[in-house]
Protein backbone atom coordinates (compact mmCIF):
# COMPACT_ATOMS: atom_id res chain seq x y z
CA UNK A 1 0.00 0.00 0.00
CA UNK A 2 0.85 3.51 -0.79
CA UNK A 3 2.69 6.09 2.11
CA UNK A 4 3.30 5.22 5.78
CA UNK A 5 1.49 3.13 8.03
CA UNK A 6 -0.17 4.74 10.82
CA UNK A 7 -1.08 2.05 12.14
CA UNK A 8 -2.94 -1.73 12.58
CA UNK A 9 -5.74 -3.41 14.47
CA UNK A 10 -6.93 -6.95 14.11
CA UNK A 11 -10.75 -7.74 14.97
CA UNK A 12 -12.76 -11.22 14.09
CA UNK A 13 -13.20 -9.85 10.38
CA UNK A 14 -9.91 -8.99 9.92
CA UNK A 15 -7.42 -6.14 9.71
CA UNK A 16 -8.00 -2.63 9.42
CA UNK A 17 -5.08 -0.66 8.50
CA UNK A 18 -4.46 3.43 8.50
CA UNK A 19 -1.70 4.98 5.89
CA UNK A 20 -0.73 8.63 5.53
CA UNK A 21 -0.32 9.29 2.29
CA UNK A 22 0.82 13.21 1.99
CA UNK A 23 -2.26 15.30 3.06
CA UNK A 24 -4.57 12.32 2.69
CA UNK A 25 -5.13 9.38 5.49
CA UNK A 26 -6.45 6.31 4.23
CA UNK A 27 -8.10 3.52 5.99
CA UNK A 28 -7.78 -0.71 4.41
CA UNK A 29 -8.94 -3.26 5.07
CA UNK A 30 -5.96 -5.45 3.03
CA UNK A 31 -4.57 -5.77 -0.18
CA UNK A 32 -7.70 -5.38 -1.94
CA UNK A 33 -7.59 -1.46 -1.99
CA UNK A 34 -8.89 1.35 0.25
CA UNK A 35 -12.27 1.31 1.66
CA UNK A 36 -11.91 5.69 2.87
CA UNK A 37 -9.85 8.59 2.21
CA UNK A 38 -9.87 11.86 3.94
CA UNK A 39 -7.94 15.40 3.10
CA UNK A 40 -6.81 15.80 6.63
CA UNK A 41 -7.12 19.66 6.51
CA UNK A 42 -10.37 19.85 5.14
CA UNK A 43 -11.85 16.29 6.13
CA UNK A 44 -15.74 17.57 4.44
CA UNK A 45 -14.09 17.42 0.99
CA UNK A 46 -14.95 13.82 -0.74
CA UNK A 47 -11.78 13.05 -1.92
CA UNK A 48 -12.98 9.62 -4.38
CA UNK A 49 -14.79 10.18 -7.13
CA UNK A 50 -17.76 7.66 -6.60
CA UNK A 51 -18.18 9.28 -3.21
CA UNK A 52 -19.07 12.90 -5.42
CA UNK A 53 -21.30 11.26 -7.16
CA UNK A 54 -23.06 9.81 -4.58
CA UNK A 55 -23.66 12.56 -2.89
CA UNK A 56 -25.44 14.06 -5.94
CA UNK A 57 -28.49 12.37 -4.56
CA UNK A 58 -28.60 15.79 -2.95
CA UNK A 59 -29.74 17.07 -6.06
CA UNK A 60 -33.03 14.83 -5.84
CA UNK A 61 -33.38 15.27 -2.05
CA UNK A 62 -31.68 18.95 -1.57
CA UNK A 63 -33.61 19.51 1.92
CA UNK A 64 -32.70 16.03 3.99
CA UNK A 65 -34.01 15.95 7.44
CA UNK A 66 -32.63 12.45 7.79
CA UNK A 67 -30.34 10.29 6.50
CA UNK A 68 -29.34 6.52 6.95
CA UNK A 69 -25.87 4.98 5.90
CA UNK A 70 -25.11 1.60 5.68
CA UNK A 71 -21.64 0.78 6.34
CA UNK A 72 -19.02 3.44 8.46
CA UNK A 73 -15.54 3.58 7.05
CA UNK A 74 -13.50 6.25 7.90
CA UNK A 75 -16.64 8.53 7.93
CA UNK A 76 -15.97 10.37 4.54
CA UNK A 77 -19.22 10.57 3.68
CA UNK A 78 -20.51 11.87 7.22
CA UNK A 79 -18.08 14.60 7.36
CA UNK A 80 -19.22 16.09 3.64
CA UNK A 81 -23.05 15.80 4.52
CA UNK A 82 -22.88 16.75 8.14
CA UNK A 83 -20.85 20.13 6.10
CA UNK A 84 -23.67 20.30 3.43
CA UNK A 85 -26.65 21.13 5.95
CA UNK A 86 -26.82 21.87 9.61
CA UNK A 87 -30.51 20.23 9.69
CA UNK A 88 -29.74 16.74 8.30
CA UNK A 89 -30.16 14.29 11.21
CA UNK A 90 -27.68 11.06 10.53
CA UNK A 91 -27.79 7.48 11.35
CA UNK A 92 -25.32 4.73 10.67
CA UNK A 93 -25.12 0.64 11.07
CA UNK A 94 -21.66 -0.16 10.85
CA UNK A 95 -20.83 -4.05 11.41
CA UNK A 96 -17.41 -3.89 13.00
CA UNK A 97 -16.71 -1.41 16.43
CA UNK A 98 -13.35 -1.43 15.41
CA UNK A 99 -14.02 0.08 12.28
CA UNK A 100 -16.01 2.85 14.35
CA UNK A 101 -13.37 3.53 16.62
CA UNK A 102 -10.85 3.72 14.13
CA UNK A 103 -12.71 6.75 12.37
CA UNK A 104 -12.97 8.26 15.89
CA UNK A 105 -9.40 8.30 16.39
CA UNK A 106 -7.91 8.66 12.85
CA UNK A 107 -10.50 10.45 10.74
CA UNK A 108 -11.64 13.07 12.92
CA UNK A 109 -15.27 11.61 12.95
CA UNK A 110 -17.13 14.24 14.47
CA UNK A 111 -19.04 14.19 17.92
CA UNK A 112 -22.25 15.53 17.45
CA UNK A 113 -25.62 15.16 18.56
CA UNK A 114 -26.70 14.84 14.58
CA UNK A 115 -25.10 11.92 14.03
CA UNK A 116 -26.10 8.39 15.89
CA UNK A 117 -23.93 5.37 15.08
CA UNK A 118 -25.45 1.70 15.95
CA UNK A 119 -23.29 -1.35 15.50
CA UNK A 120 -25.26 -3.85 13.61
CA UNK A 121 -25.35 -5.97 10.47
CA UNK A 122 -27.14 -3.66 8.33
CA UNK A 123 -29.61 -6.56 7.42
CA UNK A 124 -29.97 -7.09 11.03
CA UNK A 125 -30.67 -2.48 11.53
CA UNK A 126 -33.04 -2.62 8.22
CA UNK A 127 -35.47 -4.86 9.71
CA UNK A 128 -35.61 -3.65 13.14
CA UNK A 129 -35.60 0.08 12.33
CA UNK A 130 -39.06 1.65 11.86
CA UNK A 131 -37.68 5.50 11.11
CA UNK A 132 -38.06 6.63 7.79
CA UNK A 133 -34.67 8.67 5.47
CA UNK A 134 -34.79 11.22 2.64
CA UNK A 135 -31.79 9.52 1.70
CA UNK A 136 -30.17 5.93 2.65
CA UNK A 137 -26.64 5.23 1.80
CA UNK A 138 -25.70 1.66 0.84
CA UNK A 139 -21.95 0.90 0.90
CA UNK A 140 -21.17 -2.31 2.00
CA UNK A 141 -17.56 -3.22 0.61
CA UNK A 142 -15.35 -5.66 2.43
CA UNK A 143 -11.39 -6.42 1.75
CA UNK A 144 -12.62 -9.04 -1.12
CA UNK A 145 -15.08 -6.47 -2.64
CA UNK A 146 -18.71 -5.58 -3.10
CA UNK A 147 -20.78 -7.27 -0.29
CA UNK A 148 -23.63 -9.26 -2.58
CA UNK A 149 -26.23 -8.62 0.71
CA UNK A 150 -26.53 -5.08 -1.11
CA UNK A 151 -28.49 -6.58 -4.00
CA UNK A 152 -30.56 -9.27 -2.48
CA UNK A 153 -34.35 -8.73 -2.61
CA UNK A 154 -35.05 -8.97 1.22
CA UNK A 155 -32.54 -5.81 1.52
CA UNK A 156 -33.35 -3.79 -1.48
CA UNK A 157 -37.17 -3.94 -0.11
CA UNK A 158 -36.22 -3.34 3.37
CA UNK A 159 -34.33 -0.36 2.31
CA UNK A 160 -37.30 0.45 0.56
CA UNK A 161 -39.73 -0.10 2.99
CA UNK A 162 -37.29 2.88 5.49
CA UNK A 163 -37.69 5.42 2.30
CA UNK A 164 -40.14 8.52 3.18
CA UNK A 165 -42.22 9.24 0.27
CA UNK A 166 -40.13 11.31 -1.63
CA UNK A 167 -36.67 9.65 -0.72
CA UNK A 168 -33.70 8.37 -2.28
CA UNK A 169 -31.63 5.19 -2.21
CA UNK A 170 -28.17 5.28 -3.37
CA UNK A 171 -25.93 2.64 -3.74
CA UNK A 172 -22.45 1.85 -4.21
CA UNK A 173 -21.78 -1.11 -6.48
CA UNK A 174 -19.07 -2.69 -8.10
CA UNK A 175 -18.97 -3.47 -11.80
CA UNK A 176 -15.46 -3.57 -12.66
CA UNK A 177 -16.22 -0.70 -15.62
CA UNK A 178 -18.25 -2.35 -17.49
CA UNK A 179 -20.75 0.72 -17.06
CA UNK A 180 -23.62 -1.99 -16.89
CA UNK A 181 -24.45 -4.42 -13.55
CA UNK A 182 -27.28 -7.28 -14.76
CA UNK A 183 -28.05 -8.27 -11.71
CA UNK A 184 -28.43 -4.46 -10.05
CA UNK A 185 -30.45 -3.77 -13.06
CA UNK A 186 -33.09 -6.46 -12.63
CA UNK A 187 -33.11 -6.13 -8.65
CA UNK A 188 -33.92 -2.28 -9.15
CA UNK A 189 -35.86 -2.62 -11.54
CA UNK A 190 -38.34 -5.12 -9.78
CA UNK A 191 -38.54 -2.84 -6.57
CA UNK A 192 -38.81 0.79 -8.52
CA UNK A 193 -40.05 -0.53 -11.79
CA UNK A 194 -38.26 3.14 -13.91
CA UNK A 195 -37.48 5.13 -11.34
CA UNK A 196 -33.99 4.69 -11.01
CA UNK A 197 -30.67 6.14 -12.69
CA UNK A 198 -27.32 5.38 -12.53
CA UNK A 199 -23.67 7.01 -12.90
CA UNK A 200 -20.39 5.11 -14.08
CA UNK A 201 -17.16 6.12 -11.84
CA UNK A 202 -13.68 6.08 -13.60
CA UNK A 203 -12.86 3.50 -10.83
CA UNK A 204 -15.23 1.14 -11.42
CA UNK A 205 -17.83 1.22 -9.28
CA UNK A 206 -21.24 2.12 -10.71
CA UNK A 207 -23.60 4.20 -8.44
CA UNK A 208 -27.67 3.67 -8.84
CA UNK A 209 -29.97 6.28 -7.73
CA UNK A 210 -33.65 5.02 -6.83
CA UNK A 211 -36.86 6.82 -6.47
CA UNK A 212 -39.70 6.13 -4.21
CA UNK A 213 -41.51 8.70 -5.12
CA UNK A 214 -40.96 8.37 -8.84
CA UNK A 215 -38.19 9.39 -11.03
CA UNK A 216 -37.56 13.42 -11.07
CA UNK A 217 -36.44 15.33 -14.36
CA UNK A 218 -32.77 14.20 -15.24
CA UNK A 219 -32.03 16.35 -17.77
CA UNK A 220 -28.24 17.76 -16.78
CA UNK A 221 -29.90 21.09 -17.93
CA UNK A 222 -32.11 21.35 -15.28
CA UNK A 223 -30.10 20.40 -12.27
CA UNK A 224 -27.80 22.80 -13.11
CA UNK A 225 -28.10 25.39 -10.89
CA UNK A 226 -28.73 23.07 -8.15
CA UNK A 227 -25.42 21.38 -9.12
CA UNK A 228 -23.63 24.61 -8.71
CA UNK A 229 -24.68 24.99 -4.90
CA UNK A 230 -23.48 22.06 -4.59
CA UNK A 231 -20.13 22.68 -5.98
CA UNK A 232 -20.13 25.81 -3.51
CA UNK A 233 -20.87 23.85 -0.65
CA UNK A 234 -18.47 21.03 -0.78
CA UNK A 235 -16.51 21.89 -3.71
CA UNK A 236 -16.48 19.01 -6.01
CA UNK A 237 -17.42 19.27 -9.84
CA UNK A 238 -20.82 18.22 -9.47
CA UNK A 239 -21.68 20.01 -12.54
CA UNK A 240 -19.32 17.60 -14.68
CA UNK A 241 -20.42 14.56 -13.15
CA UNK A 242 -24.45 15.09 -13.82
CA UNK A 243 -22.90 14.59 -17.74
CA UNK A 244 -22.40 10.81 -16.14
CA UNK A 245 -25.98 10.36 -15.34
CA UNK A 246 -28.04 8.03 -17.30
CA UNK A 247 -31.13 5.71 -17.83
CA UNK A 248 -30.89 2.08 -16.77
Amino acid sequence: MQGTEITRLVDEYGPIYVYDDGPYRYMSFGEGGEQSRIDRSRPEYPVYQYLQVMLLGLLYQPAPQHALMLGLGGGSLIHALLSYSEALQIHVAELRPQVLNTAVSHFQLPDTHRLTISISDAMDYLCQSSTTADLIFTDLFSDAGMQQQQLQQEYLEQCYRLLSDQGVLVLNLWDEGHGYHPRANQQLSNLFGDNWLCCTVDSGNLIAFGFKGGKPESNPRTLLNSAKRLEKRLGFPARKLLNRIRER
